[in-house]
């Protein structure tokens, strides 16, 4: 039952995010709601660009499933904290996604945005922002809280980090942090035909997997992840080279909060989500870096992500979603081997050397052509 509660849901979010996407994209053509070729743009004619609301509501509708699931196996029983936790994710969520829609139609300044972003990662801490309290899990553990919280984390050679023992406020920052660069890191690796989706599909799916690995396994937390991979795969036939639609930030922002939420939901998954999402983060790291020491903004956007760098080279969009493909699930299926967090936090080292070679390489191949 719990192989075929994960199938459903997975099938229903791809299947409905099929099934409203042509449509949408039709709407798109009508309304005008298209991306426009640019300078800073790959691709060279008007692209419908809000396809993130198919992809939304195939993975709400699969989420909404996932209650109707739990008949089918007590295994699959939600406790009264993981309902509130999904309960504060589809509030946070949609509120991310509307702020979003509104900047794909029209262009909202960053100052705002940020700020929203910051608001919809508050709601999703929710009740904890004044109840501290640690509350008996299903093992008679203190570690339930009322609210999505990064309370602790695995680091090498301290085995964890107890953020709530330390400061509950400080478990708050990190929480919001973590939400709101994943958020931005997904919409920045928003820039050619499949990437963004594709990369969020195999880190769902990484993090689906580790979940269903662990003593015991979190079935329930399991579902959530599930949601949002069969989201992407549903929307990636029409988003693969040549895209016949983009997501937008209303799709790119409203994933990344998900997956960043999926990360925390059911105990830290940090390590995992960072080896497998690692291209686009040390890429994000880089420029910000980059462009701060260059003078200019940034959050501005510009044509020197290493996905532009690496298409400046020669290589055709596809060849360069398919290296970003590779990485992520290379080091994603690190993710998942039984080894000790010092060996994760190597491979993550690997993966940052490996990755910042590529930058520096294509730097020298193919300088940008427009800096931000």
């Amino acid at each position: 039952m719990i192989t075929l509660a994960l199938a459903l849901t997975f099938g229903v979010a791809a299947g409905i995010t099929a099934m409203l996407t042509p449509p949408l994209i039709r709407l798109s053509l009508r309304k005008g709601w298209v991306a426009q070729p640019g300078p800073r743009h790959v691709h060279r004619r008007p692209t419908p660009t809000v396809g993130g609301l198919a992809m939304i509501a195939g993975f709400a509708a699969a989420l909404l499933l996932s209650f109707a699931l739990e008949r089918l196996d007590p295994a699959l029983q939600r406790s009264s904290f993981e309902r509130l936790r999904l309960g504060l994710l589809l509030a946070g969520a949609s509120i991310v996604a509307i702020v979003s829609l509104i900047d794909d139609l029209r262009d909202l300044p960053a100052l705002p945005r940020l700020t929203v972003h910051i608001v919809a990662a508050l709601v999703a801490v929710g009740p904890y922002l004044w109840d501290h309290t640690l509350y008996l899990d299903a093992l008679g553990q203190h570690t339930e809280a009322r609210g999505i919280i990064l309370t602790a984390f695995n680091f090498p050679f301290i085995e964890q980090v107890h953020l709530h023992e330390l400061s509950p406020w400080l478990a708050v920052g990190a929480t919001v942090f973590w939400i709101v660069g994943m958020q931005n890191m997904v919409n920045w690796a928003d820039g050619l035909d499949g990437l963004a989706a594709g990369v969020t599909l195999i880190a769902a799916a990484i993090l689906g997997l580790h979940t269903l690995d662990l003593e015991p396994p979190q079935y329930t937390v399991a579902l959530l992840p599930m949601a949002l991979a069969g989201a992407c795969a549903g929307f990636l036939p029409f988003n693969f080279h040549p895209a016949r639609t983009f997501m937008g930030d209303v799709g790119a922002m409203t994933l990344g909060y998900i997956l960043g939420v999926s990360a925390i939901i059911g105990g830290a998954k940090l390590a995992t989500a960072l080896l497998v999402m690692g291209v686009p983060l040390i890429d994000m790291a880089w420029l910000i870096v980059a462009r701060t020491v260059r003078g200019g903004s940034a959050a501005r956007s510009g044509r020197d992500h290493l996905h532009h760098r690496l298409l400046d080279m020669g290589l055709s969009q596809r060849q360069v979603v398919f290296v970003y493909y590779t990485l992520s699930a290379v080091f994603g299926g690190v993710a998942l081997l039984d080894i000790p967090p010092a060996a994760k936090l190597l491979a993550l080292i690997v993966l940052g050397a490996l990755v910042l070679g590529f930058i520096l390489y294509a730097m020298r191949r193919a300088p940008a052509k427009q800096q931000a």
